[in-house]
């Protein structure tokens, strides 16, 4: 059964999940358990589904005292309505409305905070417990902001950010979000940097990320440009752990990668940037731009290396296949394109890498 597809309604439906609910195993409790560790985001799915059912099983309960099946609901039931039929009907049609509006109600209970409360930034600033300072970018331009410990935010219009007066007192640095920027923060391993965005957090040590969360889109987005981004829900059960720790932990994301969260899924995925970038670095080579009968392998390896990205082929099948080839500045993208062409395959991206297909070379 793959319960990463289910919604709320389809885990009220699920026999394993309300047995579960209902009296659970220690089988039970290992497989959700590992579940949930697998799958954090189904965490608030699983949670309200939960909720939903003990509901059901409450109201059950208070007009249908004793244990709760099927068989002796229908003889509670069946037993009553010669006493008064028209009472006990009405009080049976009500708790089945009631556990309808509870289920199909769940589209409510479940909605994030994009549509519940829109002003996720304006409820995170006011929870804080430190005194904030806070800067709009009113302008139709971007604004360039230097926070107390030399870190550099990029702000763009309509866009708002807010950090403690006391920035650097604390053993962490924090900024709230709501909008895009573009963050270059400086190195300090001792004192992580968090930005709370929406219902994402993001947490590094001193790199270089842009993040787009404003209140009103479905999505939240952050992209790498240089080092190594660490991103997670606030409705993560590692939450707490995430915050605390000294090292990256979550969906970790390098250059030329992003995640997208959804708002109303409550999913992160991983994926490739539009248009990926030769990565600044002296431990790289240079990119090489011409190549003369060269294995195919040698140069996809050359691209993985230019661009932090993965690339996923048959290296038996294509790996040998020889190309001349002259590249100018062409995109990433373009220059696959070129490669796959040059020896019939072609390619897609799937998640974070490029995936090569083809049937070889004879």
């Amino acid at each position: 059964m793959n319960y990463y597809q289910f919604e709320v309604t389809d885990f009220l439906e699920d026999d394993y999940f309300k047995a579960w609910v209902y009296g659970a195993t220690p089988e039970m409790n290992i497989f959700w358990n590992e579940f949930l560790i697998q799958y954090p985001e189904k965490s608030d799915m699983i949670t309200n589904a939960k909720s939903i059912l003990l509901q059901i099983k409450w109201e059950l309960e208070n007009e249908f005292p004793g244990e709760i099946t099927v068989e002796n609901m229908l003889a509670s039931i069946q037993g009553q309505m010669h006493k008064s039929p028209t009472r006990i009907l009405y009080r049976w049609l009500s708790i089945s409305a009631a556990a309808a509006v509870l289920i199909f109600s769940i589209s409510w209970f479940l909605k994030p905070e994009i549509q519940r409360n829109t002003s996720t930034y304006k409820k995170l600033i006011a929870h804080s417990q430190t005194k904030l300072i806070e800067k709009t970018n009113t302008t139709d331009k971007p604004e360039f902001i230097v926070l107390p410990d030399s870190s550099l935010i990029v702000l763009h219009p309509k866009s708002s950010i807010s950090y403690a007066m006391d920035f650097e007192k604390d053993n962490k640095r924090e900024v709230y979000l709501s909008g895009e920027a573009f963050f270059n923060v400086k190195k300090n391993p001792d004192k992580p940097f968090f930005v709370y965005a929406n219902e994402l957090i993001t947490k590094v040590l001193g790199t270089s990320f842009l993040i787009k969360a404003f209140d009103h889109d479905k999505d939240v987005e952050v992209a790498v440009k240089t080092g190594k981004v660490s991103v997670f829900t606030r409705a993560d059960q590692d939450a707490e752990k995430n915050l605390s720790s000294a090292s990256l932990t979550g969906v970790i994301i390098t250059p030329n990668q992003k995640v997208m969260f959804s708002r109303q899924e409550l999913k992160i995925k991983k994926l490739l940037v539009d248009t990926p970038e030769i990565i600044a670095s002296t431990i790289l080579p240079a990119p090489m731009l011409k190549f003369q009968d060269e294995k195919v392998s040698q140069i996809f390896s050359n691209l993985e290396q230019t661009y932090g990205i993965d690339i996923v082929y048959d290296e038996e099948l294509l790996g040998k296949c020889l190309l001349t080839a002259s590249f100018t500045n062409e995109n990433l993208y373009e220059k696959i394109d070129m490669i796959c062409k040059g020896i019939e395959a072609k390619y897609e991206v799937e998640g974070a890498q490029v995936v090569i297909t083809g049937r070889g070379c004879h």
